[in-house]
């Protein structure tokens, strides 16, 4: 591992080098609580001659053209505490102004960063608001000069990557799309430009903090992408988390010669290749990779291609009035009580196996496939008095369910032959909406 400086640095050293906040970082997200867990603990030690607040990684790049090592050192890992204790420093600094570093000149885009950064600076604020002009400066200087990170500084960007997923996995848990989002970076240094990995990442970022949090990154991967990709297979659904995320890491087309792999190279070059052509500069089109939910993932660039694919297709299904099934989601799938906890898992069961049929078939007989959705789905509804996500799974995963018919369907017609099980006198008696619903759609009588 190529690491340039491994080393325990105060505060104040830290502070004084030329750190910039990288666009693949993602927003500064640390809440109340965690604010206030460092000051307690900064509080609590500070009669210690020395306090260690952890590790920070840092990647140290080089100049394209002359190969030299740049002076700016980019933060792969430790944005959140840099940050809370610049502020802290700051604030407790106050007219004196003694404080100098890049981390205050750099220009914050996300909005989430923005008042993140505006929120626990008040909070600092009225933290050391009460203590004299001589306790203050004694704070600082117990931070800048006696509490440390440990500065671990790489020249490759790759293994800055590798370090930063080593140091998460033995301490605090990273949620999965973190780890993901990692493990893929990783995967195109080689094979790609950095702005288009920032370009990724930043559409990466988005997702993460979209404006509507409707379909955010977490949502899609976590309760629709794993779950289909598990339910397809007969696998357990229930929970994403950092211990399953190789649902979401395959191969990389650079360096796999397997035999199954030829196709989808082929296919790799096709979509590369004629959105290379310089004809497109004059017929604007381009060609996006043709993803299939439950295909072998594709590392690197395409994993982030796939994730943003399936938001789109989230969206135009379900998202907003001038979705695809806006109407037919609003009259059956909202009715009195459809809040409760178990009404909302036979929905997103019911959402899933609809965008898995629309994955594989698009709009063909879409209104009609949404109907057997439905009816699998909520027959769970009136069969059960409680509904839990175990219920949901055991149904979704069932090798007679409609998943593994979607699935080996190679026509519409054949997903529309289904029989969803059926029940004439419903345990569940708080849902006549529902019951309604499925028997309007079982007599062909829905749209009239």
């Amino acid at each position: 591992m190529a690491i340039v400086f491994n080393q325990p640095q105060t505060i104040a050293q830290l502070l004084e080098q030329k750190l910039t906040i990288p666009e693949y970082q993602r927003p500064y997200k640390w809440q109340p609580k965690h604010v206030n867990q460092l000051i307690d603990d900064i509080f609590n030690h500070r009669t210690k001659p020395c306090y260690r607040l952890g590790t920070v990684v840092l990647h140290q790049g080089k100049d394209v053209e002359s190969g030299e090592k740049k002076d700016a050192l980019n933060i792969v890992d430790g944005q959140q505490r840099l940050l809370t204790l610049t502020l802290l420093c700051t604030i407790l600094d106050g007219e004196e102004k003694t404080i100098i570093s890049t981390l205050l000149e750099h220009r914050f885009e996300s909005s989430v960063s923005i008042q993140n950064l505006k929120n626990n600076a008040q909070i600092i604020s009225e933290r050391v608001a009460s203590l004299p002009d001589t306790e203050k400066q004694e704070l600082l200087d117990f931070v800048l000069n006696k509490c440390e990170l440990i500065q671990v500084t790489l020249d490759d960007l790759s293994e800055a990557f590798q370090f930063f997923d080593s140091q998460n996995a033995r301490g605090k848990a990273l949620a999965p799309h973190d780890l993901l989002k990692a493990y893929h970076l990783r995967e195109m240094m080689d094979s790609t430009e950095q702005t288009e990995r920032l370009h990724h990442v930043s559409l990466w970022e988005q997702g993460v903090n979209p404006d509507d949090d409707s379909a955010n990154l977490h949502t899609i991967m976590g309760e629709f992408l794993f779950r289909m990709r598990r339910w397809v297979d007969g696998d357990y659904g229930i929970q994403f988390s950092r211990h399953n995320i190789d649902v979401f890491k395959g191969i990389n087309l650079e360096n796999t010669q397997y035999a199954y792999v030829d196709s989808m190279l082929a296919l790799d070059y096709a979509i590369e290749t004629f959105n290379a052509d310089p004809a497109r500069k004059w017929d604007k089109q381009t060609k996006g990779y043709p993803f299939q939910v439950d295909q072998v993932m594709i590392n690197g660039k395409r994993f982030f291609e796939y994730i943003q694919h399936y938001m789109a297709i989230h969206s135009t299904l379900f998202v907003g009035d001038e979705a695809r099934l806006s109407s037919f989601v609003d009259k059956h799938a909202k009715y009195k009580g459809s809040s409760r906890k178990g009404d909302s898992y036979v929905r997103n069961l019911f959402l899933c196996a609809v965008m898995y049929y629309y994955d594989k078939f698009g709009d063909v007989e879409l209104e009609k496939a949404a109907q057997i959705c439905y009816r699998w789905s909520y027959f769970l509804r009136l069969e059960l008095q409680r509904i839990g996500m175990e219920s949901v799974d055991n149904h979704a995963k069932d090798r007679s369910g409609l998943f593994r018919a979607i699935s080996k369907a190679v026509h519409p017609q054949q997903v529309l032959n289904f029989q969803p099980p059926y029940i004439q006198e419903p345990k569940f008696k708080n849902a006549k909406d529902v019951q309604a619903s499925i028997e309007a759609m079982k007599s062909g009588s829905v749209n009239e």
